[in-house]
């Protein structure tokens, strides 16, 4: 009986361990990365929806603050809507499919702060995306 306890105890540590583990850009790479490109592609004709930079550059537009952005990722990822859209570019590419069942919410929980603290993009350089 205690072998049956100390190895579902060992198997829960290494299962909230390799939880904590997950890399946020390895996620976003298999999960998003399909449509929204890391980087500002040469070829804009080929994008299927809007580069991930500039997708955060909006968001902090128009929420401010790591916590409102996360939150908005968290509700629009599972139940998108044009009128939850952010970017103007959802005219050009539509309203994204809900990831619900593709994506879990701890997954998207490590994606969204990976893309607060990585994704980056000044004035100047979306512009430059959007060829100004």
């Amino acid at each position: 009986m205690k072998s049956m306890m100390i190895v579902a105890l060992v198997s829960g540590f290494a299962f909230t361990l390799n939880a904590q583990s997950v890399d946020g850009k390895e996620l976003f790479v298999k999960k998003c990365a399909t449509c929204h490109s890391l980087t500002i592609p040469q070829d804009k004709s080929k994008m299927k929806a809007p580069p991930a930079r500039g997708v955060m550059f909006h968001m902090r537009e128009a929420f401010g603050s790591d916590e409102k952005i996360k939150a908005h990722i968290l509700d629009f990822v599972m139940d998108p809507s044009r009128e939850k859209a952010i970017c103007k570019s959802v005219k050009r590419f539509g309203v994204m499919p809900s990831l619900k069942g593709k994506v879990s919410q701890d997954e998207l929980s490590v994606i969204a702060d990976w893309m607060i603290k990585n994704l980056q993009m000044n004035q100047a350089e979306h512009q430059k995306m959007q060829g100004k």
